[in-house]
C-alpha cells in the first residue's frame, strides 16, 4: 500500500520534502486532512521560506478547513517569495473566495488563469463566477478547462456540485 511506502521512506529520510508532500497529498485524498496538515506543517517548519511548502499548507487550510486567516497569511508569504507563480496566485484567489470576497478572488483567479489556463484554476475561477451569478461565463471557463484536462477531479466535482 502507498502509505506504507511513504512511511518506510520517511523512516530512512525523515525530513524529505518530496516524501512528506507525497504522503500529504495521499492522506488528503483519503480525507485524512489532519494527518495531511501535519506533514505539510512539518515541511513548513523545516523550510519556512519555501514558497511551495507555504502554498501547499495554505491552500489545504483554505480548501479543507475553516482556518482561512491562517491560510491567507501563509499564501501571502508564498506570494511575496514567488509573485508570478500561477498556483500561488490561484491559492490567493481561492482563500479570498472562501472568505467571502468573490470580487477580489476573481481578480486573482483571472491573473492565475491568464498565466496558466489549467483545469484546476478553471474550476476555481468558474466557481467564483458562478457565485457572482455569471453562469454562462462560468460554463465557458469550465469548458476550456475540460478541453485541456477532461479527467481533472477538482473540475469534475465542481461542475457536478454546481451545474446540475
Amino acid at each position: 500500500e502507498a502509505l506504507a511506502v511513504f512511511r518506510r521512506g520517511l523512516e530512512v529520510v525523515p525530513d524529505d520534502q518530496r516524501l512528506l508532500y507525497g504522503r500529504a497529498l495521499l492522506l488528503e485524498g483519503m480525507d485524512r486532512v489532519d494527518d495531511a496538515l501535519r506533514d505539510l506543517q512539518r515541511m513548513v517548519s523545516l523550510h519556512p521560506d519555501d514558497p511551495d511548502a507555504l502554498n501547499a499548507l495554505g491552500y489545504t487550510l483554505a480548501d479543507r478547513t475553516e482556518r482561512f486567516e491562517e491560510a491567507q497569511v501563509l499564501i501571502e508569504k508564498a506570494l511575496a517569495l514567488k509573485p508570478e507563480e500561477p498556483s500561488i496566485i490561484d491559492s490567493m484567489g481561492w482563500v479570498l473566495y472562501r472568505r467571502g470576497e468573490a470580487a477580489k478572488a476573481e481578480v486573482q483567479l483571472r491573473k492565475a488563469y491568464a498565466l496558466q489556463p489549467d483545469a484546476e484554476i478553471s474550476a476555481h475561477l468558474g466557481e467564483v463566477l458562478w457565485s457572482l451569478g455569471r453562469r454562462e461565463e462560468a460554463r465557458a471557463i469550465w469548458a476550456e478547462g475540460k478541453a485541456r484536462d477532461a479527467g481533472n477531479a477538482t473540475l469534475r466535482a465542481t461542475v457536478e456540485r454546481l451545474d446540475r
